[in-house]
């Protein structure tokens, strides 16, 4: 009888002790799954409602949202670059001319482009093309200029001179090489003035001047000295821009030559 309980006893025992041995594998291949899930970055199959995001530094920058404090500083000093560069290149054309690309001396002029010039280097290059026997009648640089003769060109009134020419709205102040303003220069007067000291109704003519869809120009007045004129603006940002602008302010140039022969 006493054998009867022992031999219960230890099958008991040992049916407990493989049930727990059984449990302790299931729960040691759940583990090793888990962790090995979490080490490739899936999330596991339950507690997902806490919306737990994965840090894990390769499946961001797979996805190009990590970026190192390098990458950025790399950024702004590209994005510094391209602003500085633009802003040199923008100072660099108001300070030279655009035909002998020397500085600028007084007189200087512009054109319908909204290019400026020494009036000297276009002096001589009109002079030089006449000993030429087979030059372009368009323009200067293949007739991408509007200069063909004198009258195509407008004397800038407010010049500063000294060491370096210096052109400065008389209504604000502003310098035109600083780069920071868009500047326009009026045909009749020869007055070049900055867009942000005028009117609203010239603010919105310079905004618009790019649009293919735009009405025919109108005259207008300076804003500085009254006399009846049509805008140029000054120094564009392509010779695209230019070339539209010439084809839109050539109709008001040749009316405003006509007026000047009939009141002379």
């Amino acid at each position: 009888m006493y054998v009867c309980i022992y031999v219960t006893v230890y099958i008991y025992i040992y049916i407990c002790v493989g049930f727990c041995i059984y449990l302790m594998v299931y729960l040691f291949i759940f583990i090793c799954f888990f962790f090995f899930a979490q080490a490739c970055g899936f999330p596991p199959s339950m507690g997902g409602d806490g919306q737990a995001l994965s840090n894990k530094r390769k499946h961001l920058e797979e996805s190009r949202a990590f970026v190192t404090a390098e990458q950025l500083r790399k950024g702004a000093d590209k994005e510094v670059d391209v602003t500085q560069k633009e802003k040199e290149r923008i100072a660099q054309r108001w300070a030279h001319c655009a035909l002998s690309l020397e500085p600028l001396e007084t007189p200087v002029v512009f054109d319908l482009c909204g290019r400026l010039y020494s009036k000297r280097a276009i002096v001589d290059e009109l002079l030089e093309r006449r000993h030429r026997p087979k030059c372009n009648k368009e323009g200067f640089d293949g007739g991408n200029c509007a200069v063909a003769k004198l009258s195509d060109v407008c004397e800038i009134k407010n010049v500063e001179e000294g060491e370096r020419v210096c052109i400065r709205c008389p209504l604000s102040g502003f310098e035109a090489s600083s780069g920071l303003h868009k500047f326009v220069g009026f045909w009749g007067c020869g007055h070049v003035v900055c867009v942000s000291s005028c009117s609203d109704s010239v603010k919105k003519q310079g905004e618009a001047r790019d649009a293919a869809s735009r009405a025919e120009p109108t005259t207008t007045s300076c804003f500085f000295c009254g006399e009846d004129s049509f805008q140029v603006p000054l120094i564009l940002e392509s010779e695209e821009d230019e070339v539209a602008q010439l084809k839109r302010l050539r109709p008001l140039q040749r009316l405003a030559c006509k007026r000047k022969r009939l009141k002379n």
